[in-house]
């Protein structure tokens, strides 16, 4: 990295602390005219990623809206009308198809908490569609063992990715349902 290329970085992370405030608005701007020499580096502006974060933030906000109502709807869907699987299971696999994509399109521009947010729900949909696929199958006594695997999951991605919240999320998956099979099937 030359210095041209250091100095452009240290411009926009002090542009980026002016605009959050992390430091007073004077302080930047004296450093901001240390490093571009009084004007003669040309510093790209932030309002035209502004412009473009807010038309994508809206986009994300949307994205998941529709993700979560999917969610919500196959699952009231299958418990309240207890609709055919392949029905349920076509809908879980094109929102997942849809997902990725839109997801692999905006995958540069988003931050890490959308990121496993995405991720997060993304498994709830791959549990979902396991318990459907499981059911269908005729192995309706293997769904605990099945939803157990995966938290197993979770876990060793949380383990693999060093994102400790997958590895809690899938403890407390796997004690569900273990609170679940010995609290109401063999004492209740």
């Amino acid at each position: 990295m030359n210095n041209q290329e250091k100095n452009q970085l240290i411009i926009q992370e002090i542009l980026k602390w002016k605009e959050n405030h992390l430091l007073p608005e004077k302080q930047c701007d004296f450093l901001l005219a240390l490093y571009t020499k009084g004007g003669e580096i040309e510093i790209s502006g932030p309002n035209d990623t502004k412009k473009q974060n807010t038309s994508l933030s809206i986009w994300i906000k949307l994205h998941f809206i529709f993700i979560l109502i999917i969610l919500v709807s196959v699952i009231s869907l299958d418990y309240y009308f207890h609709s055919l699987w392949y029905i349920t299971s076509g809908i879980l696999i094109v929102t997942l198809i849809i997902n990725y994509l839109f997801y692999s399109k905006i995958r540069t521009d988003v931050s890490k908490r959308y990121r496993y947010l995405f991720i997060f729900i993304q498994f709830l949909y791959i549990l979902q569609l396991t318990v459907f696929i499981a059911e269908a199958a005729g192995l309706g006594n293997y769904i605990n063992f099945v939803i157990i695997l995966n938290g197993t999951g979770w876990i060793i991605f949380g383990f693999l990715k060093k994102l400790p919240v997958f590895g809690y999320v899938g403890a407390i998956l796997i004690i569900a349902v273990i609170t679940y099979v010995v609290f109401f099937k063999y004492i209740g």
